[in-house]
């Protein structure tokens, strides 16, 4: 796979918009969020059958978690420099998505600790070869002034995705383990050859043979060094929105059970209305930047978020959780769907890839980092702190987001002449 790319017959990425591009790459975000959804389920209790220990599984996940945040960052940063006949983005689809649904469909067939282990970790390389290529194809074939909304189409499919594996996972599980593997593992296969017939990838503005890493770095450096601060301000806030509304996710079910005494299916049932109500305005939110500043719907939406979370750390009345639970989902897409669409703006046509990495990473390191805190305040101030916790972290997300500048964002830099 040659990372020289040419510079011959080059055009700008994303003079085009339609609704079905966005579609078909919503594709491959929803058969990420399926394999996702179906792996939480069932994996970690095929390992706890052999490894019961708790923490060890713990471990496991946490190592996989870091390990994907610098991968995404790598196969990102690479995909800029990658030319090939089959695209820049695609190589990366078109080889990882298949190895990674072979060993997908190899998890229920437990041949012992080492053979699921080594599918496990294998399998945490693998599918992080093509995810952030794959979510940095929507800005090469994407408008920017139209990026919300293809964002919107995409997390929607990765959110329908989601409850697919919620309420139809089982249903396939119960007539055989192998079955839901198979029929995931076989998007995989299939999938990524539809993308290639259909998403045409657009060649690069300014090429440069310029290595991965060095692409990559060079870009922490063009985003620390800009004049205009709005794109290291909005990765400080992405590493707090991220790290506070994951943790909810994560503990919330817990919190359920133990702060509210709820039966474990109502406290699924509770958080699930946050997840719907994200699915519901995906797209909607998308559309609203066309009205609305993206800066705008994000600053309204880490308000809303943040006193949502910090309204739910002060009730124990189930209704009026379920109620702010809704408003919560609805104010994280107006967040999410526009903040990443806002940070590409930033970025030149070729170091799309290197930006998207950088994104990933923030969000990835504010999982990693805030969480355990968040877990710490609870362990220590009780079961409340988890939403006055995460609710604070929004709130400084806020902040820093408050330092932007309503601006597109400038692909000139400081040494460079306007």
């Amino acid at each position: 796979m040659s990372t020289q790319v040419s510079s011959s017959k080059s055009v700008r990425a994303g003079n085009h918009f339609g609704y079905g591009s966005s579609m078909v790459i919503g594709l491959g975000m929803f058969a990420v969020s399926l394999a996702a959804g179906i792996y939480n389920s069932y994996v970690p209790l095929f390992i706890r059958h052999y490894i019961p220990s708790a923490a060890v599984i713990g471990i496991i996940v946490s190592g996989r978690t870091l390990a994907g945040v610098f991968l995404n960052m790598y196969f990102s940063a690479r995909s800029d420099r990658t030319a090939t006949r089959f695209g820049r983005r695609m190589p990366y689809l078109l080889v990882g998505m298949p190895i990674t649904g072979l060993l997908f469909i190899a998890f229920p067939w437990q041949l012992g600790a080492a053979f699921l282990i080594t599918i496990d970790l294998v399998y945490a390389l693998t599918s992080n070869i093509f995810y952030a290529p794959t979510i940095a194809l929507m800005p090469d074939v994407t408008p920017e002034a139209r990026r919300s909304q293809a964002n919107g189409i995409i997390n929607a499919m990765a959110g329908l995705a989601a409850l697919l594996a919620f309420f139809i996972g089982p249903l396939l599980f119960h007539i055989g383990r192998q079955i839901p593997f198979l029929f995931v593992g076989g998007l995989f296969f299939i999938i990524p050859v539809f993308m290639y017939r259909k998403i045409h990838e657009p060649q690069i503005l300014h090429p440069t043979d310029t290595p991965g890493l060095k692409h990559l770095m060079n870009a922490l450096r063009d985003i620390a060094s800009r004049v205009d601060k709005s794109a290291l301000w909005l990765i400080i806030a992405v590493f707090l929105w991220s790290g506070g509304e994951s943790a909810v996710e994560t503990f919330f079910v817990t919190y359920g059970v133990y702060h509210l005494h709820l039966a474990s299916g109502v406290a699924v049932v509770t958080i699930g209305l946050f997840a719907l109500a994200y699915l519901v305005f995906a797209i909607p939110s998308g559309f609203l930047a066309q009205r609305f500043s993206r800066r705008f719907l994000i600053l309204a939406g880490s308000a809303g978020l943040g006193l949502a979370f910090l309204a739910i750390g002060l009730t124990r009345d189930i209704t009026i959780i379920r109620l702010l639970s809704l408003a919560g989902g609805i104010f994280w897409a107006f967040l999410n769907i526009n903040a990443y669409p806002w940070f590409t703006s930033f970025a030149a046509a070729s170091d799309v890839g290197a930006f998207t990495g950088v994104w990933l990473m923030a969000a990835g390191l504010g999982n990693f980092a805030l969480q355990p805190v968040i877990g710490f305040l609870m362990d220590h101030l009780g079961y409340a702190s988890l939403f006055w916790g995460a609710g604070a972290f929004v709130f400084l997300g806020f902040l820093a987001l408050m330092q932007t500048r309503n601006l597109k964002g400038s692909l000139v830099t400081d040494s460079t002449p306007p």
